[in-house]
């Protein structure tokens, strides 16, 4: 039962039993005996309501320490969540700001990562670009060899003595492609081909009075070098240049010869 209805309660049982009393009192007054009847009727009343207000005053002064009690332990307790509600405030902002912070500095070393990486990117394309140019200028045919011996790239003059299309080169095994047969027409065994030994061995290897075969089944006279590329001290293939000695080993006519 809420707090104000008991008080109530209690108040009205109060007033209900003065208001007997004084009932029974003016009763007594009327037909009791002479010395009773000396005492008047109004001073009676005065007595009962003194005592009343007494009691009652009593009771309200006792609810409202209660209540007091009651709003200042309240109090305390707002107090001390108010409290606990700022150290958690600013422990909370104070994690979000270090949070922040590490963003911040985990963005700006992202974005300096990707401008490095951009600017390597960059780098490397304008690398390769200018060493596409060279190779593409260059009058000696030049090819690339991985370490299983198939063809990593090969340049415009390569391609063009072999008769064949520089994409359809690529990932071809050199070997059985352009160097299976020897000039007097005996199988020309890969283990002993020069160019092999390059990158297996990590030496550079000459060859020379050696053919090279064209997509059309002719053959021609070259010479070449085969170099071996290196990575991190690893084999990771070769790299070939050859010139085409069909020039140099045509017979003079007997005009020039004279």
């Amino acid at each position: 039962m809420p707090e104000h209805t008991r008080l109530i309660g209690q108040m009205g049982v109060l007033f209900l039993v003065a208001a007997i009393l004084l009932l029974l009192m003016d009763r007594q007054m009327l037909i009791g005996p002479e010395d009773l009847k000396q005492w008047p009727f109004a001073l009676l009343s005065f007595v009962v309501m003194a005592g009343l207000f007494l009691v009652v005053a009593a009771l309200v002064h006792a609810r409202v320490s209660g209540l007091s009690r009651a709003l200042g332990d309240l109090e305390r307790q707002l107090t001390e969540a108010n409290r606990e509600l700022a150290v958690a405030r600013d422990d909370f902002e104070q994690r979000v700001e270090r949070r922040t912070f590490e963003i911040s500095v985990a963005n700006a070393s992202l974005n300096r990562e990707i401008a490095e990486r951009i600017q390597a990117e960059t780098e490397t394309k304008r690398i390769k670009r200018r060493m596409e140019l060279i190779l593409e200028s260059a009058g000696e045919g030049i090819f690339g060899l991985d370490i299983d011996g198939k063809v990593t790239f090969v340049n415009k003059a390569a391609a063009l003595m072999l008769g064949w299309e520089q994409d359809d080169l690529v990932g071809q095994a050199h070997h059985a492609l352009i160097h299976h047969t020897r000039a007097g027409g005996e199988p020309y065994p890969v283990s002993q081909c020069p160019i092999h030994q390059a990158y297996r061995d990590g030496k550079v290897h000459f060859g020379a009075d050696e053919v090279f075969w064209k997509r059309d089944g002719a053959s021609f006279p070259v010479e070449y070098i085969s170099t071996p590329i290196l990575e991190n001290r690893r084999l990771t293939g070769a790299v070939v240049v050859f010139r085409d000695l069909t020039t140099f080993r045509q017979p003079l006519s007997p005009g020039e010869a004279s």
